[in-house]
């Protein structure tokens, strides 16, 4: 069976053969959309224990991360839906809008292994529902396959989020590569940064000066290991179970 580094090394060249990477860090204004769209999620894993990672607001009431962030690796089990807060353009204690989640709806086989493995990853994706909604332009969510069902190879992606090393500000790249593998559960393989604390941040597509979502960050290179790409989940794998969430939030009556 191929290792890790294997498989990073073989999808490096893949990605990359004939093109040039040329990601770049950014600076990002939180408060400015589509930026204010993206936020921290905070996970509370025990009395004393916080976990976070990154989400993305794809409509007022529903945000976009990986599965494995909500995973409490010390008590081995996934966490309860009021355990998670998601907070809108955060930066440095200020913030946009919160809301707790009210639900959770993730892939029925995704299994969770530290670090996210290979055979998972196409799964590692979570829809957050919140008790409440955000009054935040949400980001769209976009299909990577073209008309006649050509594979589209996209570069020129924009990924913020906020890393473990500086989780008082929002990080963002430009300029990254991304191209969608063959088979029947594909995976986007991209040269934007993958930093813990990272995950479940959004890969962003502008085209005509309008921003949307083509997939959310899983995995990256082993820590010390070789370099390699980074991995993500494309739309496709959960733009329909979004759509129903969304069409259901619509339809149903305000509170208050």
């Amino acid at each position: 069976m191929r290792g890790p580094s294997r498989v990073c090394l073989i999808l490096a060249g893949f990605i990359l053969a004939g093109e040039t990477a040329l990601a770049e860090e950014i600076t990002v204004d939180p408060a400015r959309w589509p930026f204010a769209a993206i936020g921290k999620l905070n996970v509370v894993t025990g009395p004393g224990s916080r976990q976070f990672c990154t989400a993305t607001l794809i409509g007022p009431r529903l945000v976009l991360t990986a599965a494995h962030c909500l995973w409490d690796r010390a008590r081995r089990r996934w966490v309860e839906p009021d355990s998670i807060h998601f907070v809108a353009g955060y930066d440095q204690g200020r913030y946009l809008a919160h809301a707790l989640a009210s639900s959770v709806r993730k892939p029925p086989d995704y299994t969770y292994a530290y670090g996210t493995s290979r055979p998972n990853m196409p799964n590692d994706w979570a829809l957050i529902e919140l008790a409440s909604p955000i009054p935040i332009k949400p980001l769209a969510l976009e299909h990577l396959v073209a008309a006649g069902g050509e594979r589209r190879t996209r570069i020129d992606i924009q990924r913020a989020g906020y890393r473990r090393t500086t989780s008082q500000f929002m990080s963002a790249q430009r300029s990254c590569a991304a191209r969608l593998t063959e088979g029947p559960a594909p995976l986007l393989v991209h040269d934007c940064r993958a930093i813990p604390g990272e995950s479940g941040s959004a890969l962003l597509q502008v085209e005509d000066g309008q921003p949307t979502v083509i997939g959310v960050l899983v995995a990256g290179p082993r820590a010390g290991g070789p370099p390699g790409p980074s991995f993500a989940v494309p739309t496709s794998a959960f733009l329909g179970p979004a759509q129903e969430i969304l069409g259901r939030q619509a339809a149903a009556p305000r509170r208050g």
